[in-house]
């Protein structure tokens, strides 16, 4: 079931007219041999994709700016493989689909995360050696006023509004699910060991639901989409402080990706942070 829509009160300006400061970084950490992770960051209205290690202004417009982060799984080559096939399929197929993406931003996002399911499928059955292979995958559409996210996975999305972290998506986990249901009690959760089993991903079945969320957006809000390398080891007060602590994009970036290093770096940590400007 989709999750509910986060609204706002009236009383600040909607942001028509503005612009998107983003910034985007990602890192292998201290463990593994090879970064899985991939991060997309696009001007649907242009097709123009980058990976800003550093600040970059997009005006935001009525065909909407996308951000995604896709975590690899499924062995090393592999893993990065499903990742870079799933977030070029879900580019394309939105940039493709032009003015009905801001006319149907829900629709096309679970349109465009089954499309890259997929993309990712076929790919997997035209070479048997990246059989079993899959991605998380955390999409979001940023409109002028409003932001659209579809999940499947762990990947997460937040909204940070007034110094407050917002949570935009939940995990979609066998852990999660567990304590959802009452089976599993919270204080046992850190030596649950099938925590991290994900319910679904992209690539490992024919038919995936992505679970999608709203939220209006204001005036000096902060979006931050991240893999598990980030919520995994640190824990989400320190991710709100680190995201309030500096008006300096390019400062909170890499300041997340240092919390998750210092905090033993256990994973691959992938970190797309926008402010609305």
């Amino acid at each position: 079931m989709d999750q509910p829509t986060t609204d706002t009160s009236p009383g600040r300006a909607a942001l028509t007219d503005r612009h998107l400061a983003i910034c985007g970084a990602t890192d292998v950490g201290a463990i593994r041999a090879d970064n899985q992770d991939t991060f997309v960051i696009a001007d649907l209205r242009s097709g123009d994709l980058s990976n800003p290690c550093s600040r970059t202004d997009i005006p935001l417009s009525q065909r909407g700016i996308l951000l995604l982060v896709c975590d690899g799984m499924g062995g090393a080559a592999a893993g990065d493989l499903a990742a870079r096939i799933a977030a070029a399929a879900i580019k394309q197929q939105l940039i493709g689909a032009g003015p009905a993406v801001a006319q149907h931003p829900d629709d096309s996002l679970k349109s465009a995360v089954t499309g890259a399911n997929g993309a990712v499928l076929a790919e997997a059955k035209a070479h048997p050696e990246a059989r079993g292979m899959g991605t998380t995958c955390t999409a979001a559409i940023v409109l002028p006023d409003r932001l659209f996210v579809a999940q499947v996975g762990d990947s997460r999305a937040y909204l940070l509004r007034d110094g407050r972290l917002q949570p935009l998506t939940r995990d979609q986990t066998m852990a999660d699910e567990l304590l959802e249901s009452g089976v599993l009690r919270p204080e046992q959760l850190a030596t649950f060991p099938y925590r991290h089993v994900l319910t679904q991903a992209v690539g490992t079945r024919s038919t995936i639901e992505p679970i999608t969320s709203e939220a209006r957006l204001r005036r000096g809000d902060r979006i931050l989409l991240c893999s598990d390398g980030l919520h995994g080891p640190v824990p989400a007060h320190d991710i709100a402080r680190i995201l309030a602590s500096s008006a300096d994009i390019n400062v909170v970036t890499h300041e997340l990706i240092q919390a998750a290093l210092a905090a033993g770096g256990p994973d691959n940590v992938t970190v797309v942070v926008a402010d609305c400007e």
